[in-house]
């Protein structure tokens, strides 16, 4: 700066002298100004200012103004003495703007911030307000709901925390005193009363208070006589006994609501929160502002309060509040619209399911019950929201203790420790869960638990399933619709038929043999999976349920990263339409995209017969046969337009092929063939005869045989097993000979 200023390379700045300190080297200077000819800020064209430099150089130049009638102006930085007037050049911390720091870009930045103060352009109109006071360098962190427009009186006393950081910093966390409390929390070390002030401009503010006196006359600016407000509440603690001798001997802290105008009497646009620490106890305070006075030790009350004292002794600090985390804050940081409150049940929370609720807990995202049987073993840790503080805690409890702190007020998640299946003494609870729930989300990766969920649970909620493939490297999203027309189970088919027919998802179920004891039983098994692979999951599956709760169609969707690249693939399906019908004790399931299929394939080898294979999945606990998809006639059939015989070239290996890419969800479940035009999808006694045979080979691993009739105008007909068909069912209203033909 001395050089630029003494070696004439700035024509509009002139150096005056250098002056030093033990903390500080100074330059100081004159500059010129680009002034209007009538000013609304009396800025001179010629200005003598001060740059006092930090000799650690933490600190940003500070420029000040050593006019000693330098207008009171919007930007200026508050100090503890109001003159001389500190320009306030920047708002990027000096760390940032050191990197590109020059004497001669900083001296224009002086004279353009004169320039334009001088024209009252420095704060636009849509510019925000500036602040009351600096921001000081420690946080308290208050209720959410401290300032809320529903309370109707300000809180008059919280307790407040303190978590302090070596070297010297501390965060004070405050919370509200509940009535019934009595006595402050053991181990909170200050008392916080809370004031509302009246509307005041901004930028009025000269200096920065130092002690309560001060403070008080900060305030009476607005018209607000905080020593009154502050022996009102005093004595009124002193005069309820109990509580006050725990907290005559805290020190306390004033926080202070401070509503901003842009002129004098104009509309409140923004809300300022400020609060101090004053390093004195309860007790020294309120004999210091005339409440009471001490004597050996015990404080007795005035009748009437000695305004002439009002606190001059007692200093304070300036604090940084900064509302606790609320719902509308975590939705408002997470880029979304506002917080849902959405009743959500999460079956398993475990290395998925845990870190899926967390990141949706942070978003302020639902309301959660978490359903888990498991405790946290050590081998979990490597992949589980939970950490090792937790090791042998319910997963459920533990993970609903993590995230009820990170929002402020009522708890945002509960715990049952139940197994689904078998509830056992949590029965009636899991019920209640059900009942109360908008969505049920099944994380627990058990095709049991999603059958059960999608089959025998009564209850209105939507059902949704989230899983990783054995790799880690996909991730699968199941989305029943609002009205649950397609179910979860149907999903489920329908995404392992996906896997068959698309070329992208090949090898999506491989399983790997590398996997790893994490115990002595034999069944202590636990596969290799990195964490960052369940982390990016995570993430995926969180903005992806939040999409699918707020869409009410039904979802299919699998995401896969593929390796080394780590590029992420989307596979998005329009689930089908289902439909299902009763055959004896049996439901069969089916949907419109296998029908379509049956149906193009019977018309494309029009006027002859076709076939094939049906693939699907039995339940056979439930007595649901899944009919999905069909392996097309094979090249060795033959095909007549009154005859079909199935062949068998490359059969078994496509079925083969079909149990590994599903894992051995899908499987061979029967036979199909087409009617010729002019007929209907009725059996003929061929076709019975059909049935029979397959009913007897089917019997032998215990499964029920299926046959599928396919015939004109999209007509398909599912026989069962030995499904009794009576005589006019068999000829259909045709001909015999010509019934008889159609085999």
């Amino acid at each position: 700066m001395v050089r630029l200023l003494t070696a004439g390379a700035h024509p509009y700045a002139q150096f005056i002298e250098t002056r030093s300190s033990a903390e500080a080297e100074i330059v100081v200077l004159e500059v010129d100004v680009e002034v209007p000819q009538h000013c609304v800020y009396e800025i001179r064209r010629i200005e003598r200012l001060a740059v006092v430099f930090d000799r650690a150089d933490e600190s940003l130049p500070e420029v000040l103004a050593l006019r000693r009638d330098f207008p009171l102006v919007p930007h200026l930085n508050l100090r503890p003495f109001e003159l001389p007037r500190s320009l306030c050049l920047y708002d990027h911390p000096y760390k940032e703007l050191k990197l590109e720091w020059t004497a001669a870009a900083f001296v224009e930045r002086i004279r353009t911030w004169l320039a334009r103060t001088a024209k009252d352009l420095l704060h636009e109109e849509d510019q925000p307000l500036e602040p009351i006071l600096m921001d000081p360098a420690e946080d308290l962190i208050l209720p959410a709901d401290l300032f809320d427009p529903e309370q109707a009186e300000d809180a008059q006393r919280l307790q407040v925390g303190v978590v302090q950081v070596p070297p010297n910093r501390a965060t004070y966390i405050a919370e509200h005193w509940p009535e019934s409390a009595g006595v402050p929390k053991e181990g909170l070390r200050f008392i916080a009363t809370a004031v509302t002030c009246q509307p005041q401009p901004h930028g009025i503010i000269l200096r920065i208070p130092g002690n309560l006196s001060d403070l008080h006359d900060l305030m009476l600016t607005s018209g607000d006589d905080l020593l009154g407000t502050l022996r009102g509440r005093l004595k009124e603690w002193v005069q309820s006994g109990g509580p006050f001798q725990q907290m005559q001997d805290d020190p306390l802290i004033v926080i202070a609501r401070l509503p901003k105008t842009r002129a004098q009497g104009g509309p409140v646009e923004t809300t300022e929160i400020r609060a101090f620490v004053i390093l004195h106890s309860i007790k020294e305070i309120g004999e210091a502002i005339g409440v009471w006075v001490i004597k050996d030790g015990s404080v007795g009350l005035l009748f009437e309060p000695d305004e002439a004292r009002r606190g001059a002794e007692i200093k304070l600090k300036l604090l940084n509040p900064r509302p606790a985390l609320s719902r509308p804050l975590a939705a408002q940081l997470n880029a979304l619209n506002e917080a849902v409150s959405i009743e959500v049940a999460a079956i398993g929370v475990g290395a998925l399911g845990s870190q899926v609720v967390t990141n949706l807990v942070r978003a302020g995202f639902g309301q959660w019950t978490l359903i888990d049987p498991d405790i946290l073993l050590p081998h979990n840790i490597a992949r589980h929201a939970l950490g090792g503080f937790f090791l042998g805690a319910s997963k459920a409890q533990a993970l609903a203790a993590v995230v009820n702190p990170m929002i402020d007020g009522d708890d945002i998640a509960r715990a049952i420790v139940a197994d689904v299946l078998r509830p056992g003494e949590q029965a009636e609870a899991l019920q209640d869960v059900f009942r109360e729930s908008d969505v049920i989300v099944d994380m627990s990766v058990s095709v049991a638990v999603a059958r059960y969920l999608a089959r025998d649970l009564e209850a209105a909620a939507r059902r949704m399933s989230l899983f990783l493939n054995p790799s880690g490297t996909g991730l699968i999203l199941l989305a029943e619709d609002a009205q649950r027309l397609v179910p979860l189970d149907m999903l489920e088919m329908q995404f392992y038929r996906e896997l068959v027919t698309d070329s992208t998802l090949a090898g999506f179920l491989r399983r790997s043999d590398d996997r790893i004891h994490a115990g002595q039983s034999c069944r202590d098994i636990t596969t290799r999976l990195p964490q960052d692979l369940v982390a990016l999951q995570a993430a995926i599956a969180s903005r992806a349920l939040r999409a699918a709760i707020r869409s009410g169609d039904p979802t299919l969707s699998v995401w896969r990263v593929e390796e080394p690249s780590l590029t992420v693939s989307a596979v998005h399906v329009t689930p089908s339409k289902i439909r299902t019908e009763r055959i004896g004790e049996w439901m069969v399931c089916t949907d419109a995209t296998l029908l379509h299929k049956l149906a193009e394939l019977r018309s494309g080898k029009l006027p002859n017969e076709t076939g094939g294979v049906l693939v699907g999945a039995f339940d056979m606990q439930r007595k649901i046969v899944y009919v999905i998809d069909t392996i097309p006639s094979p090249p060795d059939s033959e095909e007549w337009p009154t005859v079909y015989i199935r062949g068998c070239q490359g059969l078994t290996q496509r079925v083969r092929e079909i149990g590994e890419a599903t894992d051995a969800m899908l499987q061979y479940i029967g036979e199909w063939h087409s009617h010729p035009d002019g007929y209907d999808a009725s059996p003929s006694p061929d076709d019975l005869t059909v049935l029979a045979w397959l009913t007897e080979r089917m019997d032998a691993d215990g499964f029920p045989a299926v046959l599928a009739i396919a015939a004109q105008e999209g007509e398909v007909r599912f026989l069962l097993g030995d499904l009794a068909v009576t005589k006019d069912e068999v000829l259909g209203g045709a001909d015999p000979a010509s019934a008889q033909t159609n085999g």
